[in-house]
């Protein structure tokens, strides 16, 4: 009985392995696609400094705040959803022989907007109050997922169709997918470049004539990317 019982055992261990060998002695294609597209950003993200020491401690940080509000909700702009303080902190300055102390203080914004065009408008009108510490962070796409999921299908049928068009050369066909391996990548975050007439500082520029073909920021694109290699079963016929 103990006998039967090993035998058995063998049995069911050796009948994967067999099966795993057939599979890999199948004859098969392996193809490899990539296809990419390039969208505009839709979502950015732009650091707003407000420091004491840029204006030589003439207005607080108190007062520079809410004049950067003011400015950003006369551009329309829903401040309560849109911005947040990454960080508030204090320099003190001293001097050896006058004996007095100067604390200088800054806060630091994040804010989100949705165009190229509202930055542009947002970056004058700071400007114009004297906030100059402004700096695109990052941007990206909020559709994203879906354009990798729309990407992975039409490069699968990419590797499909040339898998295909490679074994009917032979006179052969293929099968269905023994293995599909894919990788999604972006890139492309370009920083903004500032279109202007020479010598002019951005703060000379009216924020009306932005909205009417004047100086504009242009943003970089963003390059979605995904890459498969897939590995077809091939047929005799």
């Amino acid at each position: 009985m103990k006998r039967i019982l090993r035998f058995a055992l063998i049995a069911i261990m050796v009948a994967p392995l067999s099966a795993s060998a057939q599979s890999e002695e199948r004859p098969y294609i392996m193809q490899n696609s990539t296809c990419e597209q390039k969208v505009t950003p839709d979502e950015l993200y732009i650091s707003i400094t407000v420091n004491e020491k840029e204006n030589k401690g003439k207005k607080s940080v108190e007062e520079l705040q809410r004049t950067m509000i003011n400015r950003l909700e006369a551009l329309g702009i829903n401040v309560e959803e849109a911005l947040s303080l990454n960080y508030m902190g204090s320099e003190i300055t001293y001097s050896t022989f006058k004996r007095n102390i100067t604390p200088r203080t800054s806060a630091t914004y994040m804010l989100k907007l949705g165009s190229a065009a509202t930055m542009q408008k947002v970056i004058a009108a700071l400007e114009a109050e004297g906030i100059t510490n402004i700096q695109l962070v990052r941007t990206n796409y909020s559709k994203e997922d879906e354009i990798y999921r729309e990407l992975g299908a039409k490069a699968m049928k990419s590797a499909k169709e040339e898998a295909a068009n490679l074994a009917a050369a032979i006179g052969q066909s293929i099968g269905t997918a023994l293995s599909i391996n894919s990788n999604k990548y972006s890139s492309g975050n370009a920083q903004p470049r500032l279109y202007k007439a020479r010598n002019t500082m951005l703060s000379e520029v009216n924020i009306d004539d932005i909205a009417d073909g004047g100086p504009q920021i242009e943003i970089g694109k963003i390059t979605y990317t995904v890459n498969v290699n897939v590995k077809f079963l091939l047929n005799d016929k």
